[in-house]
């Protein structure tokens, strides 16, 4: 089995009255943060799975209201996907699990936070 860990968030209900963003101002903080998650779930993750350390990337969308993240890791080893069975030594955590935590509850505030302050630039001019 792949992992696949999504998020959506509301950005705003300033944009939900016809307001649009400006997705060449966001951008460079869209593919800055969508790095940082990539860095973050491979540095987490075990060293003795390289292909599947090696397997995340992440997409990150954004619409007139909302904001999607997916985390994801499609590694295959003869053909099927098992990074959402890895788990560490004498212990029964998976590891993706750790990845979706550190996702929630600092990465995607993170973004947020940062897409705040680059709309609110924007706006001044």
């Amino acid at each position: 089995m792949d992992v696949k860990l999504a998020s959506t968030r509301q950005l705003s209900p300033v944009f939900e009255s016809g307001g649009r963003l400006d997705l060449d101002v966001l951008r460079p903080v869209l593919e800055q943060h969508a790095a940082s998650m990539v860095e973050d779930a491979r540095d987490g993750w075990p060293v003795d799975t390289g292909i599947s350390r090696d397997a995340w990337q992440a997409e990150i969308d954004v619409s007139p209201t909302e904001l999607f993240v997916s985390l994801i890791n499609e590694a295959r080893q003869r053909g099927r996907g098992y990074a959402v069975y890895i788990h560490r030594a004498r212990s029964r955590r998976l590891v993706y699990t750790e990845v979706q935590e550190r996702l929630t509850l600092n990465l995607i505030p993170a973004l947020q936070a940062d897409i705040a302050v680059t709309l609110a630039e924007s706006m001044r001019g």
